[in-house]
Parts: structure tokens; sequence; C-alpha cells
């Protein structure tokens, strides 16, 4: 089993904290001592709040997110407005503690791989200092054959692949657009050009890590 993971998205608003918790949930289900972090927040610390009742760790919001900007934006962009500096270091000791206390740690991203943490250092560049594996939550719906493509080949051209460094694979959050016939195909078509492993997780469905082991390792 891997020490942690890192859960990036293709967009923001796609189910990174939804597809993270039900991880917290199928690890705490198996015993295992599951920690949470999510390095920044912008516009609130909700995320850090779910992330933390699903794990049912005793960690405040402010410890699991130790970076947050006021405006709902670009961690970047909120930087400037607020005129507040984003805070590596705090990040990487942070980083640290969940990493030494728990037994594996779910690493939640902001917004897709390009949304800027200040100029020049991008999500992706985090997920590469971080050194951990990396996951893909995408929309199940039309679009997003496109936007996952996207993501996995800057993923692919920015990351070392070095240690336990690579892309496990992607989950395609529920569809709830009955219509969308999309999503029929989108899981088989993005298997067969990635060559990854993708997980279809329907509404309010739980991962079974024991059919989805690639997830922890």
């Amino acid at each position: 089993m891997y020490k942690g993971i890192f859960v990036t998205a293709t967009d923001t608003e796609v189910g990174k904290t939804y597809v993270s918790c039900k991880i917290a949930e199928a690890l705490k289900s198996l015993n295992i001592n599951v920690g949470v972090f999510k390095p920044v927040s912008t516009g609130d610390r909700n995320d850090a709040k779910e992330l933390i009742n699903s794990s049912q760790i005793k960690e405040s919001a402010e410890k699991v997110t130790p970076v947050f900007f006021k405006n709902p934006m670009s961690p970047y962009g909120a930087s400037l407005i607020e005129n507040k500096r984003f805070n590596f270091k705090k990040v990487y000791s942070h980083f640290e503690y969940f990493l030494n206390k728990y037994g594996f740690t779910i690493v939640e991203g902001v917004g897709g791989v390009l949304v800027p943490l200040k100029r020049n250092f991008f999500v992706v560049n985090l997920i590469k200092k971080f050194n951990l594996p990396t996951l893909v939550v995408a929309r199940d719906n039309l679009g997003t054959i496109n936007h996952t493509l996207l993501t996995i080949e800057q993923l692919k051209k920015e990351l070392s692949y070095k240690n336990n460094q690579k892309i496990l694979g992607i989950v395609l959050n529920g569809n709830k657009n009955k219509d969308d016939i999309s999503s029929k195909t989108n899981a088989t078509l993005i298997k067969r050009i990635t060559k990854l492993n993708v997980l279809s997780l329907g509404c309010n469905e739980k991962i079974d890590l024991r059919k989805n082991k690639w997830i922890i390792g």
C-alpha cells in the first residue's frame, strides 16, 4: 500500500472532495489509519470539514488546510487581491506532519492541474513536489474525454515518475443527467486511449477498495 495519494481533477467542482471522502470512508472500513490533507482552499474551508468528517480524525480544519484565502478564485489570484503571500513552508511542514502521523494520507488539490498557486507554480508542480501517486477525478458527462486527456497529458509531461510518482488512474464522478448518452461510453473510451485504470462512480456509490486496489496500491 502507498503512503498516500494526491487527488487532482480536470476542473473545479467535479467531485475531488466527494471522491476523497469516499476513499477515506472505504479505508476506515478496512481499519486503516487514514489522514486527510488539503494544502490550500479559497472561499471557505468546507472541503476540509467534509474530509475530517469522513476520515473521523481529530484535526482542525486549519490543520488540514493550512493555507486559506477568503476570495473564491485561484490561490494566485486571491493572493494578489488580498496582498497575502502563499505560505509554502507551512504547506510542506503540514504535509510531513500528516504523512508521518497517518498510515495513509489522502491529499486533495485545488481545482485542476494548471491552477496557479503563485506565478509559474501550479498544482501539477505541487504534485511533483509531494511525490505521491496521482488520482484524477473527472466528470462523467459530455466533454469529459477532452478535459481528461488534456489533464493526463499535462501530468505525463510534468511528472518525473520517480519512486511511487505515477498516475494511478481516473475516477469518473456520477452523471446525474439521464439524457447524456456520452456516459455510456466515456469510461471505455478513456480507458482505451489512456491505458489507465478507470472507475465509474455512481451517485452516492461506495468505493470498493478490494475491487479497486489500484487506488491505494
